[in-house]
């Protein structure tokens, strides 16, 4: 049986990757077993059933976003996370490692350098993690894309609750009118919101604020949980 030290669950949505690379793996004494992803929900809790010491984790599962939000589960219950990935995103790498990834391998290598990476990781290696320099320059690169984030939604958040709302209807294409019909209220209260809605924008016209909205990558449904209460 091999030692449950070297096990490792591979979690990609390309079947034929994966499958690749638990191949890979198991050529080398790896005990590495496919995780089939369905769900976050299932992949979650079939990692944590097979509780191996490493799961080696695609950072984008196609449909299902990204995995970076099933990394402290995985930390929790003691296994290391290795994130593999072709993003070459800084911030997002930071992401990775402020969730608890151990390390990130990247996508273009080859399996043995794959392999490779994953056995001094699984040994204990110290060089096969990322070093602190490193990880103080991902988080320092997420942070600065949160500063730049906050900066360009901050317009949006001056918006009460129900102008989000409005101003959500107006990205989806409605008139004023309609939105006054959907909303269940007078067309007159709509253009007031509408007219407080350009002020806070400093924009011009409707158009512009769908505009502005759009570039900024605000949504209505991001602005709404701003606005839930406390």
């Amino acid at each position: 049986m091999t030692d449950a030290r070297t096990r490792v669950a591979v979690v990609d949505d390309h079947e034929l990757l994966a499958q690749s690379a638990a191949y890979a793996l198991r050529a080398h004494a790896i005990d590495a077993q496919v995780v089939e992803v369905s769900s976050i929900a299932a992949v979650e809790a079939e990692v944590l059933r097979m509780h191996p010491s490493v799961v080696l984790l695609d950072l984008h599962l196609g449909a299902l976003g990204h995995s970076t939000p099933m990394i402290p589960a995985f930390r929790a219950a003691g296994i290391d996370v290795v994130v593999m990935t072709g993003e070459t995103d800084r911030a997002a790498w930071g992401a990775c490692i402020e969730a608890g990834a151990a390390a990130l391998v990247e996508k273009r290598l080859s399996f043995d350098e794959l392999v490779e990476q994953l056995r001094r990781i699984i040994e204990g290696e110290g060089d096969a993690a990322i070093a602190q320099c490193d990880r103080l320059e991902l988080l320092a690169a997420l942070n600065e894309r949160r500063r730049a984030d906050r900066a360009r939604l901050e317009p949006f958040t001056r918006l009460t609750a129900r102008e989000a709302d409005v101003l959500g209807r107006m990205v989806h294409g409605l008139s004023a009118e309609e939105i006054a019909t959907e909303s269940y209220v007078s067309i007159a209260t709509v253009r007031s919101h509408i007219r407080s809605i350009l002020q806070k924008l400093g924009v011009n016209s409707q158009l512009a604020a769908v505009a502005a909205a759009t570039k900024a990558g605000w949504t209505r449904l991001a602005q709404t949980a701003n606005h839930a209460p406390k």
